[in-house]
């Protein structure tokens, strides 16, 4: 399947009183029509600062993507766009939804004023096709009553509610790539099943690209098709569900795995947690990102970042310890015997 999505070298800074953010560091990836790439990793590693870029979002100043990045999408450049190329694209060939729905709908505009906004925009129907079409979008989102719900104002829905009503508006024109921006955050378990559900509906009925930002690996496990893992404005690894699950290369992934509560654990066993903080992207370390908090840190992990290591065509990572002289001094085959060992 041919990638919709291909994002090269992408670096994006923020200029500060404090100086330059580095925020996202040479990130790479693809994504593919009708599939689900999950990019997974802690607050500050830079997955939403990647999404707002291949929309064309960072603010500048102070944000800057430098002109080294590439984000091709349907096989063009976007990153030659015009202001008007952009506005144009997004909506229509991509859409968003925010991580608080609260925020991204405006309070004081009706919600089907709203969806039909977006329809009006990109596309050459009237007002009474716009409102037909934005009544069928929150059928679609299963919302009670929409001919009702269309009248009304964002705080008259409940936080699930206002979420499908987000997901209706990034859906109006049928965008070929999806980016759901933690788009279960603050909701119950009941209805992030059904948010997930929904999504996976699309997915799979519009043949969409979908790219999933989120903390929750419950999330991923049941959405993804792929993983890429984020640290420090990096991508440590990235893979297929299956082998970021059961075969992790990297020991921010292996340590973010085991951080998950598991209910074969013992009711009185510690959770485990990742101790340390992210490093400051102002200064960002000349050696893996991740060294200062890993229980595996060698010399070199501290003067030199590693190289990706491949251990097949979807899966590859950036860790010394995956290096033939590292696994000489630990006597191992595989870095899944040290972690193992450090569990």
């Amino acid at each position: 399947m041919s990638n919709l999505l291909e994002v090269k070298n992408l670096e994006v800074s923020f200029h500060t009183y404090a100086g330059e953010v580095k925020a996202v560091r040479g990130v790479s990836f693809e994504a593919k029509a009708g599939e689900c790439l999950a990019i997974v990793g802690e607050s500050g590693s830079g997955k939403t600062v990647t999404s707002k870029a291949v929309l064309g979002l960072i603010a500048t100043p102070p944000g800057d993507v430098k002109k080294t990045s590439e984000i091709i999408f349907d096989g063009q450049n976007i990153m030659n766009y015009s202001e008007k190329e952009w506005r144009a694209y997004r909506g229509k060939d991509a859409a968003m939804i925010f991580q608080d729905p609260m925020t991204s709908l405006n309070p004081t505009m009706k919600v089907g004023k709203q969806i039909m906004e977006s329809i009006l925009l990109h596309s050459k129907v009237s007002k009474d096709e716009a409102k037909k079409r934005a009544l069928e979008l929150l059928k679609m989102v299963n919302i009670p009553n929409p001919e009702e719900r269309m009248n009304q104002y964002p705080y008259e829905f409940s936080g699930g509610m206002r979420q499908r009503v987000v997901i209706a508006i990034a859906l109006a024109c049928n965008p070929k790539l999806m980016i759901a921006d933690e788009p279960t955050t603050a909701l119950d378990v009941t209805i992030q099943a059904q948010i997930i559900d929904l999504l996976k509906k699309i997915q799979k009925e519009n043949n969409t690209a979908v790219v999933m930002i989120t903390h929750d690996l419950g999330v991923v496990a049941g959405m993804a098709d792929d993983i890429i893992v984020m640290y420090a404005g990096r991508i440590v690894e990235k893979g297929t569900v299956y082998e970021i699950f059961n075969e992790p290369k990297h020991p921010y992934t292996d340590a973010l795995l085991k951080a998950v509560p598991n209910l074969k654990n013992e009711n009185k066993s510690e959770l485990r947690i990742i101790p340390g903080t992210p490093p400051d992207l102002i200064a960002p370390p000349k050696g893996c990102g991740f060294a200062s908090r890993c229980q595996y840190c060698m010399g070199i992990c501290k003067e030199q970042s590693p190289e990706y290591t491949k251990f097949s065509d979807s899966h590859e990572a950036a860790c010394w310890l995956n290096h033939p002289m590292a696994k000489e001094v630990y006597g191992i085959k595989d870095i899944k015997e040290v972690f193992e060992d450090g569990k």
